[in-house]
C-alpha cells in the first residue's frame, strides 16, 4: 500500500525539483520566559536588551555582506528593511519603558511590543502585510534568541539533492538557500510577494508556498517532488511518477531556452506590422525578467507597492522618486507610472475608510487621491521630478469615469507643475498623460476623453468585472467572468478604434493582453501595444509572428456579429489553430 501524499499550494517558480526532505525547525517556538526583575537590576536588564539588539544588527549586516556577491541590491533590501526596523527608536523606547515600568524581563517586554505591532498589521487586509508580519516575527526571534544566547545561524552540510520544508523561510534562513543541493522549497505559509518567493525567484529554485500542513505530513528523508508549475507537492511518489516529473523538468529547461530565443526575435507580424510588447511591473525583483524576455518598456507600473512597502506610514516624495529613478535606470523604452490605485479591497493605511458597504465601488484610486490631495501631491511631485531627468516617464490615472473627473485631475497636475517650475525644479512640462479605461462609462465615451490625454491603457481585469457585474474573486459567480462576452469585445473594439481615430496611443495592460488566445483578435481590432507579465512576452510574440493583420481583421469582423461568449471563444480558438502552426502547444503552456 502506497503512502503517497499530494499537497496543493501556490507555485512560485515554474519548474520541478525532486529530492529528500529536510524539515526545518520552527524557530518561532522559542520558549519566552516571563518574570519580574528586581528594581536594582533594571538598568542591567535594559543593557542586556540593548546588547541583544546590537548583536542582531551585526548578524544581519554579516549575512548581508556574505550574500552580497550573489544577490542584487533589490534582494539585499530585505536585510535593509530589518536593519531599519531595529534602528526604529520608538521600538527600542517602548520596550525599555515596559521593562522599567512593569519590571519585566527583556524577552517578554520585547515580545509584547512586537505582538502589538503585528496586531496592527493584521488589521490591514492586504497580502503584502504578510511579508511585513514575517519581518517582525523574524526580528523578534533573532533578538530573543540573542537574549537567551541561542545560535540560530547554523549552516547545512547537504550531501544530496534536498527539498527544504518549513512553515515559512525567514530572512534569517536565507543563507540556507545558497546551496546547490537545495533543489526545491515547500512552505506551509506564504504568498507570491513574501521573502521566500522573492529569493526563490531570484535563485530559480522550484517553490510551492501556502501548503498549510507540509511540515505535519512530511518527514526528514522523505522523497518529495515540488512542482512549481501546477503548485503541487508530492510526498513519497511512485517510481513511475518520479520519471514523469524528471521529464517535465527537462521540458521546462528546453522551454525556457526556447522562450529566450523567441524573445530576441523581431516583434513583427508576417506582413511586417510592428507590435510593441511591454511589461507590467510591481516590484524591483521583476527587473531581471524584463531584460531576460526583452520587454520594450513598462506599460504599467503599479505604484501601490511603494505605499504598501512603507505602511502603516506614508511614503515620502524621495521614497517615490528613488523607485521611479530606479525604474529609469533598469528599463529601456517608455515607463508608464499609474498613480495610487488603493482602496476598495486593497487597504493600506488608516486614512482609508474601511466602513464602506461596497468598497470596490467606493472611495478608491483617483477618487481617494482627489479626496486626499496631500498624498496625491507627494506622488505627482516625485513623478514630475523624475520626468525632468527621464523623458520616457509617463503618468497614468486609474478608474477615470468621466470628463469632469479627468479635468479635475489634470488641473491638479497643472497646479503642481506651476508650483515646481516656480521653485526652480527641473520637470518635463509636456509629460505624456494617460488614463486607464476600466470603467464602462469611460469605455462608452473614448472620443470625449481622448481630447484631454495622450494615451489610453485598457485595463481588462476591472472593465470586464464592471461590465458584466461579476466579482472575479467570488467562487460562486466567477464562472460568468468571460473576456469573450460580446459586450466586452464590442467595448474594447470601440475604445481601440476611437483612440486610433483621434491620434492617441492605445495599449492594453489587463490579463487579456498576455493571453495568447486573444492576441489575434486584439491585433485585428488595431491594438499595436500590449503590456503583460514579462514571462508572457515570448508566447504573445510567437503568436503575432505567425499571423497576418488582414487575417486578424477578418476574425474581428466575424466575431462582432456573434451573440454569445461561447460562440466567440470557439471561433477564436478555431481560427488560432488554423492560422498558427504551433498553437496547440502554445495553448497548453503554463507560466
Amino acid at each position: 500500500m502506497s503512502n503517497r501524499i499530494k499537497l496543493k499550494g501556490t507555485g512560485i517558480v515554474p519548474d520541478v525539483g525532486i529530492g529528500k526532505a529536510l524539515v526545518l525547525e520552527d524557530k518561532t517556538k522559542i520558549v519566552i520566559p516571563y518574570y519580574n526583575v528586581l528594581e536594582e537590576n533594571i538598568e542591567g536588564e535594559v543593557e542586556r536588551f540593548i546588547s541583544a539588539v546590537e548583536k542582531t544588527k551585526q548578524q544581519i549586516e554579516g549575512a548581508k555582506n556574505n550574500l552580497n556577491s550573489d544577490l542584487n541590491s533589490s534582494h539585499l533590501s530585505i536585510f535593509d528593511t530589518h536593519l531599519l526596523i531595529l534602528k526604529d527608536q520608538s521600538l527600542i523606547d517602548k520596550t525599555v519603558s515596559l521593562i522599567k515600568e512593569k519590571l519585566l524581563n527583556a524577552e517578554y517586554a520585547f515580545k509584547e511590543v512586537i505582538k502589538e505591532l503585528i496586531k496592527k498589521f493584521k488589521s490591514i487586509e492586504d497580502v503584502y502585510f504578510q511579508q511585513r508580519r514575517e519581518d517582525l516575527e523574524d526580528i523578534a526571534t533573532r533578538v530573543i534568541a540573542n537574549l537567551q544566547e541561542k545560535d540560530l545561524t547554523a549552516s547545512l552540510d547537504l550531501k544530496e539533492d534536498t527539498i527544504l520544508v518549513a512553515k515559512v523561510i525567514h530572512p534569517s534562513d536565507l543563507s540556507l538557500l545558497y546551496n546547490d543541493k537545495v533543489v526545491g522549497i515547500a512552505t506551509d505559509y506564504g504568498g507570491v510577494t513574501t521573502h521566500t518567493s522573492i529569493i526563490a525567484k531570484a535563485l530559480n529554485i522550484p517553490t510551492v508556498v501556502g501548503l498549510h500542513n507540509a511540515t505535519k505530513v512530511v518527514l526528514d528523508g522523505d522523497i518529495v517532488i515540488v512542482d512549481g508549475i501546477e503548485g503541487d507537492v508530492i510526498v513519497k511518489p511512485k517510481e513511475s511518477e518520479t520519471s514523469v516529473y524528471i521529464e517535465k523538468h527537462q521540458k521546462r529547461l528546453n522551454l525556457e531556452r526556447e522562450f529566450i530565443e523567441i524573445s530576441k526575435k523581431d516583434s513583427k507580424t508576417i506582413d511586417g506590422e510592428r507590435i510593441y510588447l511591454l511589461a507590467n511591473v510591481e516590484i524591483e525583483e521583476e527587473f531581471p525578467s524584463l531584460k531576460k524576455f526583452n520587454a520594450e518598456g513598462v506599460g504599467l507600473y503599479r505604484s501601490e507597492f511603494i505605499f504598501l512597502k512603507h505602511a502603516p506610514d506614508l511614503p515620502t516624495e524621495n521614497a517615490h522618486y528613488n523607485f521611479y529613478r530606479s525604474l529609469c535606470d533598469h528599463v529601456n523604452g517608455e515607463i508608464i507610472i499609474r498613480t495610487l490605485d488603493l482602496g476598495g479591497e486593497k487597504f493600506f493605511h488608516e486614512v482609508l475608510e474601511k466602513d464602506e458597504q461596497n468598497p470596490v465601488l467606493g472611495l478608491r484610486a483617483v477618487r481617494f487621491c482627489l479626496r486626499r490631495k496631500d498624498i496625491f501631491r507627494t506622488q505627482l511631485r516625485a513623478i514630475l521630478r523624475v520626468s525632468g531627468e527621464c523623458e520616457r516617464v509617463k503618468v497614468m490615472f486609474p478608474l477615470i469615469s468621466g470628463v469632469d473627473e479627468l479635468k479635475e485631475v489634470l488641473e491638479f497636475l497643472d497646479e503642481i507643475k506651476k508650483e515646481m517650475i516656480k521653485q526652480g525644479e527641473k520637470i518635463n512640462k509636456n509629460i505624456k498623460k494617460g488614463i486607464m479605461i476600466e470603467v464602462p462609462s469611460a469605455a462608452e465615451i473614448p472620443d470625449l476623453l481622448a481630447k484631454y490625454v495622450d494615451f489610453f491603457s485598457i485595463g481588462t481585469n476591472d472593465l470586464i468585472q464592471y461590465c458584466l457585474a461579476i466579482d472575479r474573486n467570488n467562487d460562486k459567480v466567477n464562472y460568468l467572468y468571460k473576456p469573450s462576452h460580446p459586450a466586452v469585445i464590442r467595448m474594447i473594439n470601440r475604445v481601440i478604434k476611437s483612440a486610433n481615430e483621434n491620434g492617441i496611443d492605445v495599449s492594453m495592460c489587463g490579463e487579456m493582453a498576455g493571453n495568447p488566445k486573444f492576441t489575434t483578435l486584439l491585433l485585428g481590432m488595431g491594438l499595436r501595444k500590449f503590456s503583460m507579465n514579462a514571462a508572457s512576452i515570448p508566447l504573445v510574440k510567437a503568436v503575432l509572428r505567425s499571423v497576418k493583420i488582414s487575417d486578424c481583421e477578418q476574425l474581428v469582423e466575424r466575431v462582432l456579429s456573434m451573440e454569445s461568449a461561447s460562440q466567440i471563444e470557439r471561433h477564436i480558438i478555431a481560427m488560432n489553430h488554423k492560422l498558427i502552426p504551433d498553437y496547440e502547444r502554445l495553448e497548453g503552456i503554463k507560466l
